[in-house]
């Protein structure tokens, strides 16, 4: 069994020990190789991405796993381009997964989306991953590749929290009734695991938390438990970034009943009050 995991990063760190054990893995990197402290005890093999497709592209037909967190790169989703003229209508691979984002959807004005939501992105990023999306789909349809698509919002964890970024910069963005969806890495290892288990090729779900929330709300309760002032200001102050800025030109609250219908999962962290307390735990230990 062989697992191969394009645009290994964070997630990864949570996704490959949990799912690993028995597998043989190879991870690949933009650029900069970073070995894990797992790494000893599992079979896993990083390369370069270009490397992979130099040297080892014999190995994707005899793969069982591929796991795609390839960001879309000048609009294009480049591991789906380098699939088509690769992968074979005959192969081992019983399960694709690419992580997508829900800035798919746009904005709707703080209202529930679902995966029967027409996406209508507005952003540059939004309208980068819709279109990736639709690459790694034709794959589905095209050479009957085992596509499933889950589309994530904020993530966080570890090292990857508000904690980290009310510690150096102290002051947060309020805009009233302005939500966002957020998933714990460990989440999205779990449900992973779980459609692995489960294979649905060709759905799409989103992966999300329960609630939805004002980022400034998040910024107040981690900031109460760690003990810091934050300033609070507003979307137009000259410290707040272009990238920040579009986060804020899109409202939704992103629904997760279908995967938690389909494949029986459930976030662990149910809400970030429950995320950002362990992550303070560890914090302190």
């Amino acid at each position: 069994m062989r697992l191969i995991f394009f645009g290994s990063g964070y997630c990864s760190t949570f996704i490959i020990p949990l799912i690993c054990n028995n597998l043989e893995v190879i991870c690949t990197h933009k650029n900069k190789i970073k070995v894990q402290a797992f790494d000893k005890n599992l079979k896993i093999k990083r390369m370069p991405f270009d490397d992979f497709f130099d040297n080892s592209r014999e190995l994707l037909n005899s793969s069982n796993i591929i796991l795609n967190s390839i960001p879309p790169i000048n609009g294009k989703d480049i591991l789906a381009e380098k699939l088509r003229g690769i992968v074979k209508k005959q192969n081992s691979i019983k399960w694709y997964g690419y992580l997508s984002s829900t800035s798919v959807y746009g904005d709707h004005g703080g209202k529930w989306v679902t995966e029967n939501t027409i996406p209508k992105p507005k952003t540059k990023r939004g309208i980068a991953r819709l279109k990736a999306e639709k690459q790694n789909l034709s794959l589905f349809r095209e050479y009957n590749l085992p596509v499933h698509i889950f589309r994530l919002p904020g993530i966080y964890g570890p090292g990857r929290s508000i904690c980290e970024k009310i510690k150096k910069n102290q002051f947060v963005i309020k805009k009233k009734d302005h939500y966002f969806s957020r998933v714990h890495a460990k989440d999205i290892a779990c449900a992973i695991q779980a459609s692995i288990h489960k294979p649905t090729p060709g759905e799409i779900f989103n992966l999300t938390d329960d609630l939805p929330e004002r980022n400034d709300l998040v910024a107040d309760y981690a900031a109460k438990l760690m003990r810091i002032k934050l300033e609070k200001i507003d979307i137009t102050d000259k410290r707040v970034g272009q990238k920040v800025l579009d986060f804020y030109k899109e409202n939704k609250k992103v629904s997760n009943t279908k995967i938690k219908n389909i494949l029986s999962w459930s976030p662990k962290f149910k809400n970030y009050k429950i995320g950002i307390s362990e992550i303070l735990r560890q914090f302190n230990d």
